[in-house]
């Protein structure tokens, strides 16, 4: 399960909404929410279920198998419906490997709807659109693709009821103001890419001030907007703002948005007063990096948005996210980019974070190495396949002691924003763990071991030249890094 509780899964309680509004019985049990991956605890609740559905991306795939198992057990003749993106790209592989009955492919608020009725009724699934489903001789079938939800229909669909939340648990509440995005960035696995789809400003702001009642349920009352950009359309989320303004809503709003955004006339002075904090995919300090993944920016609008937002007060709330390690960079672009982010800092005050490219399915990367036979669905079936030293390798070509001399780099701007920040995170990073296992800083002198030693021992009295290994502090934390938010850190 997800390791940061920061908002509620959006998608699971949306379609439990939807569910419960067309008539249905419906038993929701939210294990990111109960950091566990057991049912043991709502094995009575799930006696007399007719269905039981499974949501999955890719990084909660493993804990989504555990649960197939478990469901498997406690009700053996009860059919499974998997959804999610990691079942949607993979779903013959996911049928033929799991526990699960069914695939649905992409949204699921009406075809779930129709899969449910045809269960209850005994009735063939066959029509359901964007189906996948294991026919009873065995073989795959896979139903012809559901058309796409439009924008008019997408703020139809019933809200989350966070009424039931436990309180405390989360930090914030989800919302949808958006599905898609209008670019495909090379590293990206977000789906509906060249897809954008937005809900009305005025039914978006209108379902706001329905989910807003429920903040006195989490531990810090922020509003987390899901989109993969929320001013993707920079004039509509102006109007947003307007709306809000005009009404006297003040939500505490936590968001992604693109930097040549923050850049349209009346955006930032408009967030400015309702902003939490939010992320601006940065990605490359190079102007040929941004290039090469399609991000549809400079380096300069980088800069120009990281001033704009320090001239209306808001630069400590925004997190510039860079990726190092792209498949083609050496050396030289990772301390580019690792420079350009210490100067946006430096001189707008921007938080940087600061992460490894790491292989994630559904992006054109991705792709591209499946089709080279370096990499496959398969190595993402068990837990910790970040740890995986091959996988993270095919991704990030940069030597091992590479790794350390950039840690190195990134300390050293670490302790220089802790003169002006004491008291707070203003550059977040991570040593990656597969580099951190198989090459601790006590294997990285390579005279020291192997067959300098046998040598020695073969040809003993013989002087040998063997260099001491050079002590390496790694003194940053080793995993994923975090988004870090403005008054909860």
């Amino acid at each position: 399960m997800d390791a940061e509780r920061e908002c509620p899964p959006y998608g699971i309680y949306m379609l439990a909404s939807a569910l419960r509004t067309a008539g249905h019985e419906v038993v929701l049990v939210d294990l990111i929410a109960e950091q566990s991956v057991d049912l043991t605890p709502h094995e009575g609740d799930l006696k007399g279920c007719e269905l039981v559905g499974v949501g999955a991306t890719s990084l909660s795939w493993p804990s989504a198998r555990v649960v197939l198992h478990q469901v498997e057990r406690m009700l053996p003749a009860v059919p499974v419906v998997l959804g999610g993106i990691h079942p949607t790209m993979f779903d013959r592989y996911v049928l033929e490997t799991s526990p699960a009955t069914y695939v649905v492919r992409g949204e699921g608020e009406r075809a779930l709807l129709q899969l449910c009725e045809c269960v209850g009724a005994g009735k063939s699934v066959a029509d359901v659109p964007g189906l996948t489903w294991r026919a009873p001789d065995g073989n795959i079938v896979r139903n012809p693709a559901s058309a796409k939800i439009d924008n008019e229909d997408l703020g139809s669909f019933p809200l989350p009821d966070y009424s039931a939340l436990a309180p405390g648990v989360y930090k914030g509440l989800a919302i949808e103001s958006s599905r898609g995005c209008a670019f495909d960035c090379s590293f990206c696995s977000t789906s509906y890419r060249r897809s954008w789809r937005p809900i009305p400003a005025e039914e978006f702001v209108d379902r706001l001030t329905v989910v807003m009642p429920h903040l006195p349920l989490t531990r810090f009352g922020s509003t987390h907007i899901i989109d993969d950009e929320f001013s993707m359309n920079p004039r509509r989320a102006v109007r947003i703002t307007e709306l809000l303004h005009d009404r006297g809503i003040e939500p505490w709003l936590v968001y992604d948005s693109r930097a040549n955004d923050l850049l349209f006339p009346g955006y930032v002075e408009g967030m400015a007063d309702l902003t939490c904090q939010f992320l601006v995919g940065a990605e490359c300090g190079y102007d040929d990096g941004l290039k090469r993944i399609g991000k549809g920016t400079t380096t300069e609008k980088l800069r120009l948005a990281a001033a704009k937002l320090a001239k209306f007060g808001i630069s400590e709330r925004a997190d510039f996210s860079f990726m190092l390690g792209l498949p083609w960079e050496s050396m030289d672009e990772i301390r580019a980019t690792i420079r350009f982010a210490a100067g946006l800092h430096a001189e707008f005050g921007v938080r940087i974070l600061l992460q490894w490219y790491l292989q994630i399915p559904g992006s054109r990367l991705w792709e591209a190495d499946r089709s080279a036979g370096l990499v496959s669905e398969a190595m993402y079936d068990d837990f910790g396949f970040f740890r995986n030293l091959y996988l993270f390798r095919t991704g990030v070509r940069i030597t091992p002691g590479e790794f350390y001399e950039v840690a190195d780099m990134v300390e050293g701007l670490q302790r220089a924003t802790r003169i002006r920040y004491p008291d707070r995170r203003m550059v977040e990073f991570a040593f990656p763990s597969a580099i951190a296992t198989y090459f601790p800083p006590g294997v990285m002198n390579t005279h020291d071991s192997g067959l300098v030693r046998l040598r020695e021992v073969s040809r003993p009295g013989k002087p040998l030249t063997v260099s001491e290994p050079t002590p390496v502090d790694l003194s940053v934390p080793v995993g994923v890094p975090r988004r870090h938010f403005v008054g909860y850190q």
